[in-house]
């Protein structure tokens, strides 16, 4: 009988004495009201917008809140978003469910909305921002999303891009890609049957990962995709339930390489590793000498 290790851990890293940097809040509502937003999209069946794929990513606006409804087939759409909004107008992406079932989002047959501009199409089914280099400093800002079933981010899966070619995923595909933001909030969602279920990238910060399901990924035969993989200034993992990777595949559950990581209040259970946490790769995230004193030297 194979033997499930299970660890629950709490990790706290001392960041209280860095002031200049706002860590996402673990306390904000999920009952987000239309009324408070300018621009309310509602996706589905008989509404306005028929799939995501209408929404118009491209020129969202702060105050947005896009809610899409559960239908019985999944929605077959890939999008980016890239809205720099504020902590008093953010940019809302929520499933409403039905019955508890979350609206699924697979990559598998996908199509990207025509005219989008989404880079690197291949490593997401769902993206925030698109870093094209140093001098691209308008990132995203304030994005949540909540309560989705996103999958199918799978090398031998395949979809159209936003030139109409049709590509399979890379090996590192993630259920979300988070390239490039600050304050970004993961919430309520299933992460799985992707390479990583998420992966996010050193231009990111101030990251709250909360009360997800993330399993069954991972890259079958290959160490080096996991359920998460993150590099992050500043990120929470709290109240995840963390499965088994897919069959086959010997990655780790939690990697991180972040500085300023808090893992706390987590059910992580199997992978080569249930936890990871390594260095970061970017000279950015320890060179620092304020977050090499609070983020990587102070931890209980």
């Amino acid at each position: 009988m194979k033997k499930l290790n299970i660890l629950m851990i709490v990790i706290l890293i001392d960041i209280l004495s860095v002031q200049s940097i706002a860590f996402a809040s673990s306390t904000t509502s999920t009952n987000w009201s239309t009324s408070s937003f300018k621009y309310v999209y509602e996706v589905g069946p008989g509404k306005a917008y028929e799939t995501p794929n209408d929404v118009p990513w491209e020129s969202l606006q702060p105050s947005s809140i896009v809610r899409i409804h559960w239908r019985a087939e999944p929605y077959r759409s890939k999008w980016v978003i890239t809205t720099t909004a504020t902590r008093e107008e953010p940019v809302v992406v929520m499933g409403v469910p039905n019955q508890g079932r979350l609206p699924v989002i697979t990559g598998e047959n996908a199509t990207t909305r025509q005219g989008m501009y989404y880079l690197n199409e291949v490593r997401s089914v769902v993206k925030v921002g698109n870093y094209t280099g140093s001098s691209d400093t308008d990132r995203p800002a304030y994005i949540y999303i909540e309560n989705l079933d996103i999958q199918n981010g799978y090398p031998t899966n395949r979809f159209t891009d936003r030139k109409g070619n049709i590509n399979n995923y890379a090996n590192n595909a993630a259920a979300i890609h988070l390239e490039e933001g600050n304050h970004i909030t993961v919430r309520g969602c299933n992460l799985h049957m992707c390479g990583n279920g998420l992966f996010s990238g050193h231009f990111t910060k101030n990251v709250l990962i909360a009360q997800n399901h993330i399993y069954d990924n991972g890259v079958i035969g290959r160490y080096y995709e996991h359920n998460t993989y993150t590099e992050s200034l500043g990120i929470i993992y709290e109240y995840n339930f963390f499965g088994p990777l897919r069959d086959g595949c010997i990655g780790n559950n939690l990697k991180d390489r972040s500085a300023g990581t808090v893992i706390r209040y987590n059910w992580i259970e199997s992978g080569n590793r249930q936890l990871d946490l390594v260095n970061t790769d970017h000279d950015e995230l320890f060179n620092d000498q304020v977050i090499m004193i609070h983020m990587f030297m102070e931890t209980f």
